[in-house]
């Protein structure tokens, strides 16, 4: 995350699990708010494929769901485990999964009322069989929520608009339109119930310059300048309409066919 350990341990204990979601760049936020839109409540199982620094898996947890929460990362889970504790979140499970090799994972994982993929298939070349592979652990009636980079964005600061297909962590590719985005969904079996857009211009915008400030001040003091800034939040949509400015990222929700219906 970037912030010291200490600081945001203390920080966590005094602010809560909200805090989780305005210490990465301005769009995580965008995303809990359209997560909070389609993730359903209540004793579910859900798989946070690519959980990142754990802040929507507790999200999730504190919805009363039982979570796994996957990143190929120990160190990352590593500290989003220690976060849950820190917060007094029970109920997730967090493991050292690479989800290229999820097959080998699969009878151990079992299966789930619903998955949440944000920000994920970008990251790896077999997009499409990540999703599938993904579809056989959802049990029928279950939901996709997926989300990632919407083609025709505009590049953030330092974002490569081409880059390399080598799985290293970052972006393989740019982004998706909303009909691939619906084929790769149809491929896996799924219906798609609603998509959205997530990230305007405001948001964008402000994550632009905290990363030009991070290179100048440090994270911690860009962080602290954009803060107030993130109040112009309700302007996203309506700016971004007005001026026709395309959005960062496409998000659906979709859904696994029961046998019933779908015979």
């Amino acid at each position: 995350m970037g912030y010291a350990r200490p600081m945001l341990d203390r920080l966590l204990r005094l602010f809560g699990w909200r805090l989780l979601l305005i210490t990465g760049d301005p769009c995580v936020l965008d995303r809990w708010r359209w997560l909070r839109g389609h993730l359903l409540g209540g004793k579910l199982r859900t798989f946070d494929a690519g959980c990142g620094n754990g802040g929507f898996s507790i999200y999730a947890a504190r919805q009363g769901n039982e979570v796994v929460a996957a990143s190929f990362q120990s160190n990352e889970q590593e500290s989003a485990e220690r976060r849950a504790e820190i917060l007094g979140v029970s109920g997730i499970d967090f493991r050292v999964i690479d989800l290229r090799e999820l097959e080998r994972h699969r009878e151990e994982l079992g299966t789930f009322d619903q998955i949440m993929c944000l920000e994920t298939i970008e990251h790896v070349r077999d997009d499409e069989g990540l999703v599938k592979r993904l579809t056989t652990l959802l049990r029928p009636g279950g939901r996709m929520l997926l989300s990632t980079p919407y083609d025709a964005h505009r590049p953030l600061y330092t974002e490569d608009p081409a880059p390399a297909e080598v799985e290293d962590g970052s972006h393989v590719r740019f982004g998706y339109s909303r009909e691939r985005l619906r084929e790769i969904a149809a491929a896996a079996g799924l219906e798609v119930d609603s998509e959205s857009f997530v990230s305007g211009l405001v948001s964008q915008k402000l994550t632009d310059l905290m990363r030009r400030l991070s290179e100048r001040l440090g994270l911690m003091p860009a962080w602290l300048i954009v803060l107030p800034l993130r109040m112009l939040a309700p302007l996203d949509a309506p700016l971004s309409a007005m001026l026709r400015y395309p959005y960062l990222s496409v998000a659906l929700c979709a859904v696994k066919p029961s046998a019933a219906s779908s015979t």
